[in-house]
């Protein structure tokens, strides 16, 4: 058992949950694709949702949010999101399996449409000219 000791300022300005007595949980995932995938999003997002509904049987289908969407096109690539709820209480050892199942049965479906995820690309500035040394705090 854990004790832990929350200032009443805080409790006052923030929403508290005990998640031991939360008996249904979430798994929420951002994917990333690339630009050259972009007619297969509404394929990928059908192949998703089938997978985790036949493979994921604690997956809450009335009353609760299970979505997959292409939800933006973003600078670098296209992005899905992923949310399902499920009747399994969160911090226990079947969630973690449950979420496990989830992300498998993603890349099951990704990779029957024949897609990969995209890599993150990072941009750096630079008031470096080309050819010049660059010199920290310069």
């Amino acid at each position: 058992e854990t004790i832990v000791c929350i200032p009443n300022s805080q409790v006052f300005q923030q929403r508290v949950m005990n998640l031991s007595k939360v008996q249904r949980s979430q798994v929420k995932q951002i994917l990333c694709f690339k630009y050259d995938d972009i007619d297969k999003m509404s394929m990928v997002t059908e192949e998703i949702k089938a997978e985790i509904r036949a493979s994921c049987p604690k997956l809450i289908k009335a009353n609760r949010p299970f979505r997959v969407h292409w939800r933006d096109i973003s600078r670098d690539h296209l992005e899905v999101v992923v949310d399902c709820r499920f009747n399994i209480p969160s911090a226990t050892a079947a969630y973690w399996d449950n979420r496990q199942e989830v992300l498998e049965a993603i890349s099951r479906a990704v990779k029957r449409c024949g897609l990969e995820f995209a890599r993150p690309s990072y941009s750096v500035e630079s008031n470096c000219k080309v050819g010049e040394e660059f010199v920290p705090g310069k």
